[in-house]
């Protein structure tokens, strides 16, 4: 409230919300919690450093991007430990096997740079597919663990499904992950320096932006649509713009011009205190 507020005149109203698209949301949303994120990423670092523990790391700060997806409220620091506890198991064995993809991914291009046997080549052009498909599948694997109650079978089927459904999503995240692995290795001393505050956090904010629609999509929306009960993941006022269509009377919130009481007053009418 300014200092010359005028408690006379009544404002033009809220007007009414509505979404925006999703380049201008997402950096809404990052700039919204630009700040925020260099402490999530500062967690996660710490989290990672024993290793092992990458993959429970990896889901809960992919849970906390979620929320801010979703816009929700959250205790950064709170939260992350809850969500690392809460998904310790099933991301625990998804980091192992992380880890381990993406050192069997630098051996098989280290055996196909140096071998010139055709069938070898071959054999790791297949390996390497497959690594690159099933990394690729963590677009899906995190966010599924992070929101869902689902055997991790099924988490796998659906991941991999999702992987060839919605790849300009994907192409997006990578191109962002080359650019700054580029930047990594160009400059490496400034960039590490930065390694503990932001790529970590601004990448799976990234990831789940382009992503996680789809799991909404296809997993999360027809559950809701088929067992008839309240999508907790649709804001209030998208679910009743949805039922209600058209309203009968008009919101005009936003539009309308400011109303000056003192003339209301003197005007004789009543006005609401």
């Amino acid at each position: 409230m300014g200092l010359f507020y005028n408690n006379n005149v009544a404002g033009s109203g809220v007007a009414k919300r509505r979404r925006k698209k999703p380049f201008f949301r997402f950096w809404e949303l990052f700039w919204g919690k630009f700040w925020n994120m260099f402490t999530m990423n500062l967690i996660y670092v710490l989290a990672c450093i024993p290793i092992v523990t990458i993959g429970p790391a990896t889901a809960a700060l992919t849970a906390m991007m979620r929320n801010v997806y979703l816009e929700r409220p959250q205790f950064i620091w709170h939260d992350f430990w809850r969500e690392f506890k809460k998904n310790f198991k099933k991301s625990f064995v998804i980091g192992i096997i992380d880890v381990a993809a993406i050192a069997l991914l630098l051996l098989t291009y280290n055996l196909f740079a140096n071998t010139e046997d055709q069938n070898t080549r071959i054999i790791c052009v297949l390996a390497f597919a497959a690594q690159a498909v099933f990394l690729l599948m963590n677009f899906y694997i995190y966010p599924q663990i992070a929101a869902l109650e689902m055997k991790m079978s099924d988490i796998l089927r659906n991941s991999l499904i999702l992987v060839f459904v919605n790849l300009p999503a994907e192409l997006i995240v990578i191109a962002a992950l080359v650019g700054f692995v580029s930047l990594l290795v160009f400059f490496f001393f400034p960039a590490v320096f930065f390694l503990p505050f932001m790529p970590g956090a601004w990448m799976i904010f990234l990831s789940v932006f382009c992503c996680y629609p789809a799991i909404q999509k296809l997993i999360i929306n027809p559950y809701y649509e088929q067992s008839g009960e309240p999508n907790p993941e649709i804001p209030a006022w998208e679910l009743e713009e949805e039922e209600n269509g058209e309203a009968v009377f008009a919101d005009q919130g936003g539009s309308e011009e400011p109303i000056d009481l003192r003339e209301e007053k003197k005007k004789g009418r009543k006005i609401i205190k």
